[in-house]
């Protein structure tokens, strides 16, 4: 997220605060913004709300009476609503610092000798905002990890319900602990502590659930995560042919269990990919 303060009229930037990188001088991006939204004011008799620009998504509030644009970008993930809404906060903020009871406008059009150095503390106010949202973000991740972990542990278990079952089934654990101690070599698995917390014994099968998702990079854990189940069918598979396979699979209502978990699937996307897994060959 990015945060831009600017005179409307002059383009001058009062406040430029970043958490990302851009490709470009951050005063030739403010000039760019600034004339962007005096061509849209000129042609359509308003500003700009929200535009897609560069990979990121840009809102934009402006406050007339004291010649205020307020400008954010951020990821195209995050939703307009979210960006304006914390963005608003922000603008409150600046003018209940800087305009109100201060007749900003009278020094910014007779006074101000174009030193920005006296907007510089309100740097320090949307440092402690940014670190709320993302902390906050950081809270929901964590959530959902754990929502993950609990998906995956359950389809691990009724997977090794089916191993449980079969007969002549001294190959198949066989195969198992070979892919396990093969995964265990991967790069990411070695690198990652909490990748270790994972177990696997021929009586309980793989137990995921010791894994804390706040210690843990999550994207490298889930990666590491699907490719173990996608092994563990693909065992399954192998050895039982697709006619036995999809008998197994709604015995163990594995079937049952992904449309009841549907909604929680999508949140999560993971549809797709437990959806193909077990239906596709």
């Amino acid at each position: 997220m990015n945060i831009w303060i600017l005179n409307s009229e002059s383009g001058v930037t009062l406040v430029y605060q970043a958490y990302q990188d851009l490709m470009a001088n951050e005063d030739l991006v403010s000039g760019l913004l600034t004339a962007l939204n005096h061509f849209t004011v000129f042609e359509f008799k308003q500003g700009i709300e929200s535009i897609e620009m560069g990979g990121l998504r840009w809102v934009y509030l402006e406050e007339k009476g004291v010649n205020l644009l307020f400008i954010a970008a951020d990821n195209k993930d995050v939703h307009a609503e979210i960006l304006r809404a914390r963005l608003n906060i922000i603008k409150q903020s600046f003018i209940q610092d800087y305009v109100e009871n201060n007749n900003f406008a009278k020094f910014m059009k007779e006074e101000w000798n174009g030193n920005i150095e006296r907007f510089y503390p309100f740097k320090k106010t949307i440092d402690e905002y940014y670190h709320q949202w993302k902390e906050a973000e950081n809270i929901t991740t964590i959530a959902e990890f754990f929502d993950i972990l609990g998906i995956f542990q359950q389809i691990l278990n009724m997977s090794m319900n089916i191993f449980s079952n079969i007969k002549e089934k001294e190959r198949l654990y066989n195969e198992l602990e070979d892919m396990f101690n093969k995964l265990k070599q991967d790069p990411d698995f070695i690198a990652d502590s909490e990748l270790h917390k994972i177990t696997f014994t021929r009586d309980s099968g793989f137990n995921i659930i010791n894994i804390n998702p706040s210690e843990c990079n999550m994207m490298i854990v889930e990666r590491l995560l699907i490719k173990l189940i996608k092994n563990v069918i693909k065992i399954i598979k192998g050895n039982l042919g697709q006619k036995m396979t999809l008998y197994y699979f709604k015995n163990e209502n594995i079937f049952s269990y992904l449309v009841n978990n549907l909604i929680l699937l999508k949140e999560l996307n993971l549809d797709k990919f437990l959806l193909s897994l077990f239906l596709l060959e």
